[in-house]
């Protein structure tokens, strides 16, 4: 059983509907749900081939349900369960039981996602007058395109996540938005059927004010700075350098402390850049991005600035035109979703950074 399981994880086409059901907002265990999609136009397109599959290696391997079933009982009894207890078809549960293994990183290595025709170099998507948001995903042209798992929708939402409601709020104000877009996790606009949970729990969110950042916008060449958190060690990088025509740069990027994760094989971080021009006190470019690192790399990053060690790069918004300060400040809060440490920085409680060479690259 263990064999047919990981040769089943290792194919590309359930991979695909595994990354789907991700990015559509359901969860492993939500089996009941997933069968609701198992005849709808479009969604069967991603999940049918995949159950296929799996059906296809259980008739080769002599795999039968009860054999299964004794396997699921011992790691996953819930699902055991349903494959006992109810008609739900047995690849189905197969497939939500590899679901629990996803690793994000395939998205971009394997890779599973299919950028549209429209995408540039860097693989993000201008967006134009037929754009719009919701809370599952963008609508662009004809097609509606889910917010890949980075985007950091909430299952719950009712409302585009906060991020995408300002990038999106910034095309009002006649400035450029492009966004990482999908084809592998995309349904024609007839196809998509909206859906929305209600969950009992109640979010307390609390108000924020930025009407006064003072983070050192106008310091000299090249400032290294960084805010961290004492208790966890999460530390978040500043990096200003002065580039042409007077323009400044202004990088950064999140960093986890690595102890007790020396043998973790991947690590992933946000990283945003931005460039501010002094002479408008606006910035004109500010992107965000995802870097993982492997292993090695990630032990030399954590000892240097900011730089370029990542195995892969990841570009997933982009925003040009003239962005105030204000609104630069509250696309860094919201990409990095860690508001004490950001709230730090701009509050000017940052701490110059010294490492015994500045300039590794």
């Amino acid at each position: 059983m263990d064999d047919l399981l990981e040769r089943l994880k290792q194919e590309v086409v359930i991979k695909k509907a595994i990354y789907f059901m991700h990015s559509i907002g359901i969860a492993y265990y939500e089996v009941p749900k997933r069968e609701n999609f198992l005849n709808a136009n479009g969604y069967k397109d991603t999940i049918n081939p995949a159950l296929e599959e799996i059906r296809k290696s259980m008739q080769q391997k002599g795999i039968a349900k009860e054999e299964l079933k004794k396997y699921l009982w011992n790691i996953e009894p819930y699902l055991a369960f349903l494959l006992d207890e109810t008609a739900i078809p047995t690849e189905l549960i197969i497939l939500s039981f590899l679901d629990k293994d996803f690793d994000l990183q395939e998205i971009f290595s394997v890779p599973l996602e299919s950028l549209p025709d429209t995408a540039d170099k860097y693989g993000i998507v201008l967006l134009d007058d037929t754009s719009s948001a919701n809370h599952q995903g963008v609508f662009y042209r004809d097609i509606f395109y889910f917010y890949n798992p980075f985007y950091g929708a909430r299952r719950n939402a009712k409302t585009p996540p906060y991020l995408i409601q300002l990038l999106t709020d910034q095309m009002k104000l006649h400035n450029s938005v492009s966004l990482r877009l999908d084809l592998s996790i995309s349904l024609s606009k007839e196809h998509y059927k909206p859906f929305m949970r209600e969950f009992s729990e109640v979010f307390q969110g609390r108000e924020i004010n930025l009407d006064e950042i003072h983070f050192p916008l106008h310091p000299g060449n090249s400032e290294f700075f960084c805010v961290y958190n004492p208790k966890t060690m999460k530390k978040i990088q500043f990096k200003i350098s002065h580039r042409k025509d007077s323009e400044r740069w202004i990088e950064v990027e999140e960093l986890w402390n690595i102890d007790g994760k020396e043998e973790q094989e991947t690590f992933i971080t946000r990283y945003l850049h931005s460039i501010f021009n002094p002479l408008t006190n606006k910035f004109v470019h500010v992107d965000g991005s995802f870097n993982f690192y492997n292993n090695d790399n990630y032990k030399v990053r954590v000892n240097q600035q900011i730089n370029a060690h990542a195995n892969l790069h990841v570009k997933q918004w982009l925003v040009e035109g003239e962005i105030s300060i204000i609104d630069w400040g509250r696309m860094i809060l919201q990409f990095f979703n860690d508001h004490d440490l950001i709230l730090d920085a701009f509050k000017g409680n940052l701490i110059e950074e010294v490492f015994e060479d500045n300039h590794s690259n």
